[in-house]
């Protein structure tokens, strides 16, 4: 990894990541992430309590295809997450998603993470994400989430999170409680298995899961991304991303 402050599974927060202009870039982040979080856009949920390098850019790209017996629905995502100097960073993107022949829905994401306790310097990473997802096609915000993110490390090559926090849905006035676990295994110098499960803490039939593999390049400054994710209940539609991310900006 370029920087202790990276985490393995850095782009996951970049999606779930997302708060600085992310205008043109495909319609996503990650996972950021991200920070993911629990908005439309990339493979990943979880938000990570990690950040990207200080006084840097990181860009996040996906495309979605989603297997349904009426018709596969496609989506794309693009994601810009930028930190500065301080100990938080800021995340926006610009998707699209619909049902292949038909008008696409537009969508914009705006997440923020800011970090309390760092695990490199403090043994745990803990802090605070927010983000609301807008509906550029209806003009309207739909989902607010607030969650505190935690990241620990277990053992030499896995990380762990968890999440906690709450999700309001605008169009239904509902508010519901969210979690996510997540864990991260490098098994080689440069492939990571990534397992998440994420839910409200109203029903068991929402529950979430999503499995994903990740190739690192150029010393981490690239990250390629396969990943499968399904809702748990029966019947539900299999979900298939194509992912990467790369370091774009260095101030």
């Amino acid at each position: 990894m370029p920087d202790p402050a990276r985490s393995i599974g850095g782009s996951m927060q970049r999606y779930g990541g997302w708060m600085a202009a992310a205008a043109g870039l495909g319609g996503a982040l990650a996972s950021g992430a991200a920070v993911s979080g629990p908005l439309p856009g990339d493979a990943y949920e979880i938000t990570e309590a990690e950040l990207i390098d200080r006084r840097s850019g990181t860009v996040d790209f996906w495309h979605q295809e989603v297997d349904r017996s009426e018709g596969d629905r496609v989506g794309t995502f693009g994601a810009l997450t930028t930190r500065g100097t301080g100990d938080w960073q800021t995340t926006v993107g610009l998707g699209t998603q619909g049902t292949e022949g038909a008008d696409a829905n537009a969508f914009l994401d705006v997440e923020g993470l800011w970090l309390w306790r760092d695990r490199h310097r403090d043994g745990y990473g803990l802090g605070l994400a927010a983000g609301l997802d807008y509906d550029i096609s209806d003009d309207r915000r739909r989902d607010h989430f607030l969650l505190v993110p935690l990241t620990v490390d277990w053992g030499q090559r896995t990380t762990v999170h968890a999440n906690l926090g709450v999700s309001h849905n605008r169009q239904d006035d509902d508010t519901d409680g969210i979690w996510g676990l997540g864990l991260d295994w490098r098994f080689t110098e440069r492939w990571d298995v990534i397992l998440q499960a994420t839910g409200d803490t109203d029903s068991d039939e929402d529950a979430r899961g999503a499995f994903g593999l990740r190739r690192s390049m150029l010393d981490d400054l690239v990250q390629l991304d396969l990943a499968y994710g399904r809702v748990m209940s029966s019947g539900e539609d299999d979900e298939f991303y194509l992912g990467v991310s790369f370091d774009a900006v260095r101030f």
